[in-house]
């Protein structure tokens, strides 16, 4: 593998992963937002954490950037700016919004790494996956105690518990991936574990809507149920991502026209959108 090809790859799972992972921050502190207060802060620690490394991973490299990553909304979307705002503000959970309008104008103007610079950044690339690979391990491990506490009922949480271990396997999955990037190896995105993933996710904006919402329930029945029909079957997978792309569309304008009825927080939708559309654009 080229340096140019290692710093590529880097900057795509990092930049990717970090924002996923720092949302997933928000939204487990939304569900117990006056809950622990050692457990809030230690959350708020790691989300502060990705945003260092979604800022590191975000300072060069763009041009390396396969296209098709940009051009599927897998970084950011049109509406994840305004769902950061309406979520701090429905939540009352600080997000930074300096690194979202950085990362559109860094995806807007992407710039070629200079020759004499290589070197460098690719330095940068290896501390970046370093970084996210110790910084991934201290949020599952404290995911991994929260649950625990769940399960003993010592602790209230409004997310469930089957999408913390989600969350969890989503975490190790980086880290695999981080692992096979170091060792020069391919990673398969495309297994059960992204099938049980994206059913789940499904199944989660289900049981989220209010029960007023039986149209757009009844949808997100249909997606789930698709996804658990395609563990082997890699182009129905692509198919069944493209409709919860649509459908996730669709209800994040409803929910921004203030015509949605859900629990989920408004930016976690938008977090689930970008992972079905990475998957679309890994595999298409």
């Amino acid at each position: 593998m080229t340096r140019e090809q290692y710093i590529k790859q880097a900057l795509e799972l990092n930049i990717f992963f970090a924002r996923i992972f720092k949302e997933h921050c928000v939204t487990l502190s939304a569900a117990q937002k006056h809950g622990d207060t050692r457990l809030l802060q230690a959350l708020d620690r790691h989300k502060v954490h990705f945003e260092m490394l979604l800022n590191a991973a975000l300072e060069e490299g763009f041009g390396l950037i396969d296209k098709k990553f940009i051009d599927r909304d897998c970084f950011v979307t049109p509406y994840t700016y305004s769902l950061e705002l309406t979520t701090q503000s429905a939540c009352g959970i600080l997000i930074n919004h300096k690194i979202t309008n950085l990362e559109i104008e860094r995806l807007n103007k992407p710039q070629s790494i200079p020759a004499g610079r290589l070197p460098v950044v690719y330095e940068r690339a290896l501390r970046i996956n370093s970084d996210g690979e110790e910084t991934a391990q201290g949020l599952a491990e404290l995911m991994e105690n929260i649950l625990g506490e769940i399960l003993k009922g010592r602790i209230y949480s409004s997310v469930y518990p089957s999408v913390y271990e989600r969350y969890i396997s989503e975490l190790k999955k980086y880290q695999n991936a981080v692992r096979a990037l170091k060792q020069d190896q391919d990673f398969d995105w495309f297994d059960a574990d992204a099938v049980k993933a994206m059913r789940i996710y499904a199944e989660f904006v289900r049981n989220c809507l209010d029960f007023k919402e039986i149209e757009y329930s009844q949808k997100a029945h249909d997606i789930a149920q698709d996804f658990s029909q395609c563990e082997s079957d890699r182009e129905k997978f692509i198919k069944v991502n493209q409709d919860f792309s649509l459908l996730l569309k669709e209800l994040i304008e409803k929910l921004l026209d203030k015509k949605l009825l859900c629990v989920m927080p408004p930016l976690t939708l938008d977090n689930i959108l970008r992972q079905a559309n990475r998957y679309i654009a890994l595999l298409e």
